[in-house]
């Protein structure tokens, strides 16, 4: 192994992932460090009571909070760490999340840098992972809170399978607003066969 390196990344999560590959394609010599090895590829990948309940994924470790009581931190040790069974949302901040938040714990004073500033850089980012999504203009129930786009997401919103659309259509009934979230997924459902995501069970 060399012992020069332009950078040192450590974890391979979202962030790290992307900058390891920008700066890769830039030419750097990269050391990326990872606590873990890789996720085991198997049929519980999908099984969200695994997943999420079980924590099959996560840490057993127990952490302290300020007051000394347990945590479990709900964490993962893999390459790629958190974003192996984050379920690919990929929201963005909203613009007023940058300013002056009041919270009942206190202020979060605001940002130096304004959700203009990294409009760019979220559309560079859903184009790099693909997202799937829909924006006010291509919906009858937009997410109002939804902050300005340069672009529209670079593949259109998921349907919905056929229980969660009668959920849908049930919870529009009683007049509450529904909008699809914007999924990081390989999905092609105009040819299943194509697609590397396999929308599984």
């Amino acid at each position: 192994m060399p012992d020069q390196y332009d950078a040192i990344i450590i974890g391979t999560g979202a962030g790290g992932g992307t900058l390891a590959l920008h700066l890769a394609e830039a030419g750097k010599r990269i050391l990326i460090l990872e606590r873990g090895g890789f996720l085991p590829q198997e049929k519980l990948n999908w099984d969200t009571s695994a997943v999420f309940l079980d924590n099959r994924y996560h840490t057993k470790e127990v952490w302290q909070d300020m007051d000394g009581n347990d945590l479990h931190p709900g964490t993962g040790y893999w390459v790629g760490g958190n974003t192996k069974v984050y379920g690919a949302a990929m929201f963005r901040l909203r613009a007023e999340d940058f300013g002056v938040l009041r919270h009942k714990g206190g202020i979060s004073p605001a940002w130096p840098l304004s959700y203009a500033d990294f409009e760019p850089y979220y559309t560079r980012a859903e184009e790099l992972f693909c997202v799937h999504g829909a924006l006010h203009a291509d919906l009858t129930s937009p997410d109002t809170t939804e902050p300005f786009h340069s672009k529209a997401y670079p593949f259109p919103a998921f349907s919905n399978e056929p229980r969660m659309q009668a959920i849908e259509d049930d919870v529009r009934a009683l007049g509450y607003h529904t909008f699809p979230v914007p999924l990081a997924l390989k999905l092609n459902e105009a040819n299943r066969v194509e697609s590397e995501c396999i929308r599984c069970d």
